[in-house]
């Protein structure tokens, strides 16, 4: 019998033989042996059920889990919310601690807390705004500070605001003395920023470091409060006069709650200086 005859055999064995299990499955003869080999795969399914917790979560509890999740996240946003508010409080706070202590240190002046709420959108920042006014007994020409030093004056005013002019600004002239030297001249603001103080004496020992004060002379400003130290002295040994660079240590970009002296009044020293008239001759 060749190997061709073989394979031949073999397939009408296994042909005969599937017949045969699927007409006794059909009657049911093979039950017993499907139980057998079932009831150990039954009973390990069961141990690994009862090992993993059962069941899987029902609906319900899915829909109970997601609405704990969206509660517990609401309350996260909510404190997060909490937490930023609580930071903005603590540093307006810090703030107003460092003016409430220079102000104590002055105890002469009277003082009003106002917000900066506008600012000159220019690069080289000539004015802010503050949300006091007339309602508050602001008026023209009231100096403003901070603790570190002048800021500018009050140059208009509404019921509920007022603009102020900053030593920054190129318009702007303060009086000024050299706290060591007691030498005068005037602090202006610069186009390209920063202060000057200028008509120095050229006797003057100005000396990088020197802290420069109002003067008070002229009545538009208080005297002593600090506009700045020196930075660079210009010197030439053929002018009159020297002038000098400062570094002031207001940061003017970053204002956010200032001082107005309510209880300053400037003094109008024009009178003084009109020419006096000469008196009519008498007729004869």
């Amino acid at each position: 019998m060749n190997q061709l005859q073989q394979r031949a055999i073999l397939v009408v064995l296994l042909v005969l033989i599937a017949f045969g299990l699927l007409t006794l499955n059909q009657s049911g003869a093979l039950e017993p042996v499907r139980n057998l080999v079932l009831a150990p795969l039954t009973a390990l399914q069961r141990s690994i059920a009862a090992a993993t917790g059962g069941s899987a979560p029902q609906t319900a509890d899915v829909a109970a889990l997601q609405e704990r999740n969206a509660e517990l996240e609401a309350q996260v946003t909510e404190l997060q919310g909490e937490v930023v508010q609580l930071r903005e409080n603590e540093a307006q706070l810090n703030l107003l601690a460092g003016l409430l202590s220079w102000a104590r240190t002055q105890p002469d002046n009277t003082y009003l807390a106002a917000n900066v709420i506008g600012r000159d959108p220019s690069p080289f920042v000539s004015f802010i705004i503050l949300d006091r006014g007339s309602d508050h007994g602001v008026a023209r020409d009231m100096p403003v500070v901070t603790e570190r030093g002048l800021v500018g004056r009050v140059v208009e005013v509404t019921s509920t605001a007022c603009k102020v002019q900053l030593i920054l600004d190129a318009d702007s002239a303060v009086n000024a003395r050299l706290q060591k030297s007691r030498d005068e001249g005037v602090v202006v603001g610069r186009l390209a920023g920063g202060l000057q103080m200028q008509f120095i004496s050229q006797q003057a020992q100005v000396q990088p470091g020197d802290t420069v004060v109002t003067s008070g002379l002229g009545g538009t400003y208080p005297a002593g409060i600090v506009l700045g130290t020196v930075r660079a002295v210009e010197k030439q040994d053929f002018e009159v006069l020297q002038s000098a660079d400062l570094v002031t240590g207001v940061d003017f970009s970053r204002l956010e709650i200032v001082l107005i002296i309510v209880n300053f009044k400037p003094v109008d020293l024009g009178a003084f200086f009109q020419p006096t008239s000469t008196p009519a001759a008498a007729a004869p």
